[in-house]
């Protein structure tokens, strides 16, 4: 390999060049402002996130529950009559998870970093409505004024505390907390806070969650409102926190079937990506509305991806249905990484791709029958007595992949309840669900029939029979991690000790899977870049991170100047924050 960049590297430069940001946590204020599309539903969630009560913010990634909350604390920053709003994300708490071999109050450094999170978030909202700009929360607590991004930089990053960490570790409390938010709202005239918590499912870390969901029971009070954005289904909020009584929980994932689903993504291309509507004739863009199945973020990434095929006219057809079918792998490439960083559920990832399968396959065929007819078959009914907590789990993590969305149960008698799922269109779509027996690609075709209402009753099926590989469902269990020194599967989860070598066991921690992951896996980046990193012995994500100045290091390695080490270390980190969010 020489030194020199080859063509691909070239188009690596180019695309980070590429202003363009789809995720809404790096979206400039901007954008979020004159970008978003308003209307009904995107109103009255705004609406909820400034009033009142605890809410929980459900959907899969990229729904648009990061972009919701992100308005909604800009619209109280401007706007005098709504409350004192604090915004901050927890997207990195998995980061904190290697305290847990090296503290013993580990949990208890969790509590404090998600107060110091709060309270960061808390300093901004202050200074935006209009407050000194030299007034630092830190000296409520008897510490300097940089203190409390110390704390929260040396937890994230697993440095060990100094003196001054530790003092104000001991200092913080949820109380305290309190009288600060109050404080600060008073001074800046405003009656109410809402604490807008974003990324707060913590799935990975249940220890965790448990800890969180104690700060949220006695912080939550009339004056404080507590809004947490959270996954569909598989935020497990443990036995002392129950959802519906503590608040409310409103989806953000947006309903295609919903009337006007259309005309509001087409609003977000047009004020988002109005340059990926060039050339893209109407059926096409209807045709990848559909595709990105309730997903605000996958329809502008499918517009990109289309223009940057720069297809013709006549190839048009062919390029929208190659670049949904990616999008389809992509989305199965997803739920696969939940195996990747969690081994307990590796089984349950490779059994629901498999239901999966079977629930599209199950579709396909009944829409051959419904070929002559002006109804179309997307919605899959299995008896809810078919599922136990294995398979419920199962579905839980199809459902926060986004493959799969969960209608309402439905009643069939008063003894059968069905539960009823709609595979994400994407695969429909390239399954030819929605084309039977067409030779060609017509996008006016598939999207005819899309547009078509579904059939009266849902696709009825036992859970057993909806697999593509038969016998799976017996195969349903969760994995142990094995052993640490000699690699043997452990034989129970109450196992201490290695049957083969006979090691104390210690259970895996995720945040080490994740840092063990090889740099070439991270999306992005070309062979000509990942061999310059590996001739410099960073071969994993984990290597990168735990250099002192991870910048410096690459400038050093040849062909890596400035721009290109900072474009790296963005696709990295953005790398890391997805597979630990």
């Amino acid at each position: 390999m020489t030194g020199a960049p080859n063509a691909d590297d070239q188009e690596f430069d180019e695309a980070l060049d590429d202003s363009f940001e789809e995720r809404a946590d790096h979206v400039e204020e901007t954008v979020i402002k004159s970008g978003t599309a308003t209307g009904d539903q995107f109103d009255e969630i705004v609406r909820v996130l400034c009033a009142r009560g605890l809410v929980l913010l459900v959907g899969p990634r990229g729904c648009g529950k990061t972009h919701l909350m992100r308005y909604a604390w800009l619209e109280c920053v401007d706007h005098k009559d709504r409350p004192f709003s604090v915004y901050t994300s927890l997207n990195r708490y998995l980061s904190l998870e290697p305290l847990s071999r090296a503290r013993t109050d580990a949990n208890g450094l969790f509590h404090s970093w998600v107060l110091a999170r709060i309270l960061q978030g808390a300093q901004e909202t202050f200074r935006r409505v209009g407050g000194p700009a030299d007034y630092d929360i830190g000296v409520e607590f008897g510490v300097g004024s940089e203190q409390l991004d110390n704390l929260v930089k040396a937890l994230e990053r697993n440095f060990q505390l100094d003196a001054d960490d530790e003092m104000l570790h001991r200092k913080l409390s949820v109380e305290a907390v309190k009288r600060v938010l109050a404080d600060l709202a008073a001074r800046s005239g405003r009656t109410r806070t809402v604490l807008l918590l974003d990324d707060a499912a913590l799935t990975l870390s249940p220890a965790f969650m448990t800890e969180f969901l104690d700060i949220l029971r006695v912080i939550k009070s009339p004056e404080i409102a507590p809004k947490c954005s959270v996954y569909p289904g598989t935020t497990v909020f443990g036995t002392r926190f129950h959802a519906d009584h503590e608040g409310r929980t409103v989806s953000a994932w947006a309903a295609i079937d919903n009337p006007g689903y259309g005309a509001m993504m087409q609003t977000i291309a047009e004020r988002r990506y109005p340059e990926g509507l060039s050339g893209i004739t109407p059926e096409a863009s209807t045709l990848l509305q559909y595709a990105a199945f309730g997903i605000p973020r996958a329809y502008l990434t499918l517009l990109r991806s289309v223009q940057a095929a720069k297809p013709t006219k006549s190839s048009l057809a062919s390029t929208v249905t190659k670049v949904i079918r990616s999008h389809r792998e992509n989305r199965i490439r997803e739920f696969r990484s939940l195996g990747e960083k969690v081994v307990e559920l590796k089984t349950l990832i490779r059994v629901g791709e498999s239901f999966f399968d079977g629930v599209v396959l199950a579709m396909t065929r009944r829409n051959e029958e419904l070929k002559g007819k002006k109804e179309k078959a997307t919605v899959l009914g299995i008896e809810a007595d078919d599922f136990d907590p294995l398979s419920s789990r199962m579905v839980d993590l199809l459902a926060e992949a986004g493959l799969l969305h969960k209608e309402e149960a439905v009643s069939h008698g008063p003894e059968r309840q069905y539960r009823r799922f709609t595979p994400h269109l994407a695969a429909l779509i390239a399954a030819r669900a929605f084309s039977p027996g067409d030779r060609g690609t017509s996008l006016g075709n598939i999207v005819e029939f899309i547009s078509r209402p579904n059939e009266k009753h849902p696709v009825r099926r036992k859970f057993t029979t909806v697999f593509a590989n038969q016998g799976m469902k017996e195969s349903l269990k969760l994995d142990l991690p094995p052993c640490q020194a000699c690699g043997e599967p452990r034989s129970n989860e109450k196992q201490k000790f290695c049957q083969n070598c006979g090691t104390k066991l210690v259970d895996e921690l995720i945040y080490n899977r994740i840092m063990a992951m090889q740099i070439n896996g991270v999306p992005g980046l070309t062979p000509f870049l990942i061999s310059k990193m590996e001739s410099a012995s960073i071969r994993t994500v984990g290597a990168l991170r735990a250099l002192q100045d991870p910048g410096s290091a690459l400038r050093k390695i040849p062909a890596i100047a400035q721009a290109r080490s900072d474009r790296i270390l963005t696709k990295v980190e953005e790398y890391v924050d997805e597979m630990m969010s």
